[in-house]
């Protein structure tokens, strides 16, 4: 499919110490650290393996449908590809060029996950989320295919996001922007024949499986 728009022409810059805005992300960190140990904790630890089979189960319980490789196929292959860390990435550009220091970092503090994900976190920029643009381009496409699940699908999407700042993977401005990037690349994803024709199939399957299933 087509080359991703570029997130840094875009977005605005994350905000700076001294910023009223960073003080703001200072505060959310703060509220979500203090939940370690908890249930809501538990749930960011859950959601920060952002592997195609984890997401996909994540998703199937607001969505209405199990998603899987062997359920729905060509749904599964959509968020398998869109699960790709490459050029067709879209927070990359952002990410690459402000190389924003983590919060968990900042503070001397772990993630949820510290041996799965720190190594890799540290040398990767924060601005903007990636789980978070994520999980928003898969919740408007399954509310595309299941618009009575719209209201379960984007509260999900957005309990997904704030558990990357409770795990102080990210900043809360870097979720905010994630979603935006999510937004950004559902849109240019209705514009690529291919991704139209993949999608076809994929209400296919899901209707047939509301058929089965009822």
């Amino acid at each position: 499919m087509a080359q991703a728009f570029s997130s840094k022409a875009y977005l605005p810059p994350p905000p700076k110490k001294g910023d009223p805005l960073f003080a703001l992300d200072i505060a959310e960190y703060k509220a979500g650290y203090a939940l370690k140990g908890t249930a809501r904790w538990k749930l960011a630890t859950s959601d920060s393996d952002m592997s195609t089979p984890n997401v996909a189960h994540i998703f199937s319980k607001p969505f209405g449908v199990t998603i899987s490789a062997q359920t729905t196929p060509a749904l599964y292959r959509i968020l398998d590809y869109l699960n790709v860390d490459s050029g067709d990435y879209a927070p990359e550009t952002a990410k690459k060029f402000y190389m924003r220091e983590r919060p968990f970092v900042y503070f001397k503090h772990h993630t949820c996950q510290p041996i799965a994900d720190e190594s890799f976190l540290r040398t990767n920029g924060s601005y903007p989320s990636g789980h978070t643009a994520y999980a928003t381009t898969i919740a408007l496409i399954l509310a595309q295919l299941r618009p009575d699940r719209g209201d379960e699908l984007f509260k999900r999407a957005w309990t997904y996001g704030q558990s990357r700042v409770i795990c102080g993977a990210h900043w809360q401005s870097d979720v905010n922007a994630g979603r935006i990037v999510g937004a950004v690349e559902y849109s240019r994803l209705q514009s690529l024949p291919a991704f139209r024709k993949a999608l076809k199939q994929a209400q296919e399957e899901v209707d047939n499986q509301l058929k089965t299933h009822h």
